[in-house]
């Protein structure tokens, strides 16, 4: 079965489109408010892949990689995990010193990462790229040479999780991933009493989350960021982008962000109602030419995601500081790939959009000939060759 409704802008009013939404799926409200409907897509989207998998030339389905949920990690597992981002937090970095006069925020290996982020940020956010980079862009290859790094470099054992946000959107603040215990990803940050902070770069005011200072118990208590912040709610910027600036890890756990934007009916929502490349990957990013004008104020799963935890995930650019970045953009990559299982003939190879942030200032389409840059982690690669998790450099499925 395919799912082809797609929601019109023209719809009069928020709740009558959700209404509409419900029908079109077959799914009670239920089902796709607690998740269960969002699994059986999920699954769908895996058999399909099982399928594909037989007839092309990566690897089979029994012969990948399981990215699980944290939740299905077992507290050794979790441990090791965050053990091997610290491991990677504490080796020194591999550029020369040349390279060091421009990148002068980079200390080790993991600012590496960091760093490529940053530099590349104007070229992997609300373009074609996003989905295809992470993943969500940016990402699917960047998260995927981060595991390799943990595997090589720090003995790592598993495989990259993912955070479930469905799981947590009504009390973040209570999730297992932020109770600060040593099988956690940490505290959440210490909390200042804050009731809203100001987006300058946006001009934006959003409500305040329930912590806002520096991550106090925990894995990645005594890390230290090095660069940053450069955009972000209630954040005063430094003037280079890459400049050295050592500060501590902050989080803001945010219940209401994570209640509007990542709830299981956001994401259910945002694979079954998008047949196209472009309006799927516009709504993910809140990007505001994708965008039903009834609509609330959305800042799509993606941005969600980031804000949820807040802090220095809030911005955007110098994110992957957070080791929370991680886990969110896995589930991003999972989103994705579930939503191209679903119909993989039309999907597996679908992009849309140009070489720069919302198109400005305008460019050309990217296309999958292109080759795409990986700053100090990796050579160029074809975009083709990062479309599917089960071919190109891939072979990995989520559980």
């Amino acid at each position: 079965m395919r799912f082809t409704w797609k929601i019109l802008v023209c719809l009069t009013s928020w709740p009558s489109a959700w209404a509409l939404y419900n029908q079109s799926t077959g799914f009670p409200q239920e089902d796709v408010d607690n998740g269960v409907a969002l699994q059986e897509i999920a699954n769908q989207a895996l058999g399909e892949m099982e399928q594909e998998s037989l007839t092309s030339n990566g690897c089979r389905l029994e012969e990948a990689r399981v990215r699980k949920e944290w939740r299905d990690l077992s507290f050794d597992a979790r441990k090791e995990f965050t053990d091997a981002i610290m491991c990677l937090q504490s080796l020194p970095a591999n550029i020369s010193a040349e390279v060091k006069e421009t990148f002068q925020g980079v200390q080790s290996r993991y600012d590496e990462f960091v760093a490529t982020h940053i530099n590349l940020t104007e070229y992997i956010h609300v373009t074609v790229s996003l989905d295809s980079w992470n993943e969500a862009t940016c990402h699917r290859f960047f998260i995927h040479a981060f595991e390799n790094a943990l595997k090589i470099e720090c003995n790592y054992t598993g495989t990259l999780p993912y955070w479930e946000w469905g799981y947590d959107a009504e009390n973040p603040q209570d999730s297992v991933l932020f109770n600060g215990d040593p099988y956690s990803m940490g505290a959440n940050g210490k909390d200042l009493n804050q009731t809203s902070l100001y987006w300058a770069s946006r001009n934006l005011s959003i409500p305040a989350g329930t912590g806002g200072g520096c991550v106090y118990a925990g894995p990645f208590s005594n890390y230290t960021v090095d660069m940053g912040p450069i955009d972000a709610p209630g954040q005063q910027p430094v003037q280079y982008d890459l400049e050295y600036n050592p500060r501590c890890l902050s989080r803001d756990v945010n219940p209401t962000v994570s209640k509007e934007s990542v709830a299981f009916r956001n994401t259910t929502k945002l694979i079954l109602s998008y047949d196209t490349i472009d309006w799927f990957q516009g709504v993910m990013q809140a990007d505001q030419r994708f965008k039903d004008p009834t609509a609330p104020q959305s800042f799509g799963v993606h941005g969600g995601g980031h804000l949820t935890v807040g802090g220095v995930l809030a911005d955007i650019n110098t994110s992957p500081a957070e080791s929370m970045f991680w886990l969110h953009h896995a589930q991003i990559d999972r989103i994705w790939t579930i939503w191209q299982g679903l119909d993989p003939a039309n999907r597996r190879n679908a992009i849309w959009g140009t070489h720069t942030r919302s198109n400005d200032p305008p460019s050309a389409n990217m296309t999958l000939d292109e080759m795409i840059d990986f700053g100090f982690i990796s050579q160029p690669l074809q975009f083709a060759d990062l479309m599917s998790p089960l071919s190109g450099p891939f072979c990995y499925y989520y559980a």
